[in-house]
């Protein structure tokens, strides 16, 4: 496996300890995050999202449901919802209370259920296209964004994409990208792939390929194996990674995403 001078591994021990994990001491500093997902039929990511910030200690966090869901879930202050389409999921009339509550956050949290229909792809292009806070998405939101990647990615505002493989691929070759991703590349031709493209695009990228979650941003590349972290091939997408790297980033604001992310898959 070649090396690169761009590429640093980390193990069990973290590569950036001064990473802050702990709850600031007032709330006021804790920050707000806006998790955003849902359709008729499933709510778990946001579930989780929300139930992993709340233990954290997150400042505040408020989850943004289609309201196909209202009647579903207990009423809690902390949820709210927006106006749903024909499918359950949200709809082009749900992107004035995203942007209501989006103003209200300082973080936001695409944590995926979608669905598929093109009502709600064309919703949240719009929503992007509007959002002026840093954003995470994982899961179906990706798919759901990447048809109109070629205008958020080139976003002022932080992104950071939670994408497989299949998702990484589709992503580049929307994009015309000259590098293609395949499913069984070497990891040295991966991480060669990720530093140039971030070096291209303000993008932060966090994968998973033969065995390790990679993390790319501004041409630094940083890879763990998920045998020394708590996570899975399956929880590593299930909402509670993707909240604990929200709400590190919001109490990290001096250190890159990538190097909060590195610290968000190790443990306390």
């Amino acid at each position: 496996m070649a090396d690169f001078d761009y590429w640093k591994k980390q193990k069990k021990q973290p590569l950036f300890p001064n990473v802050d994990t702990w709850q600031p001491e007032q709330r006021r500093f804790a920050g707000k995050l806006l998790i955003i997902g849902g359709n008729r039929g499933a709510f778990f990511a946001a579930a989780k999202a929300m139930e992993t910030a709340n233990k954290m200690g997150v400042g505040d966090v408020r989850a943004l449901l289609p309201d196909s869901l209202r009647g579903k879930l207990p009423k809690v202050p902390e949820i709210y919802y927006a106006k749903a389409e024909a499918s359950g999921a949200f709809g082009k009339s749900a992107i004035q209370e995203m942007l209501l509550q989006t103003e209200w956050a300082e973080m936001v949290l695409i944590v995926g259920d979608l669905g598929k229909n093109a009502e709600t792809s064309i919703a949240f292009a719009k929503y992007m296209k509007l959002c002026d806070k840093p954003v995470f998405v994982v899961r179906d939101g990706v798919d759901v964004l990447t048809p109109d990647i070629m205008n958020w990615s080139m976003r002022e505002v932080p992104m950071t994409v939670f994408a497989t493989m299949s998702q990484l691929q589709k992503m580049l070759r929307t994009m015309y990208y000259p590098k293609v991703i395949t499913l069984s590349m070497p990891m040295n031709q991966l991480i060669e792939t990720l530093h140039k493209f971030t070096l291209s695009y303000a993008l932060t990228i966090v994968t998973f390929h033969e065995g390790q979650i990679v993390i790319a941003h501004d041409g630094q590349v940083i890879s763990e194996e998920i045998g020394d972290t708590d996570y899975t091939q399956i929880t590593l997408w299930e909402g509670g990674l993707q909240a604990r790297a929200a709400v590190l980033s919001l109490w990290n604001r001096e250190f890159t995403s990538e190097q909060v992310i590195a610290r968000a898959i190790l443990k306390d």
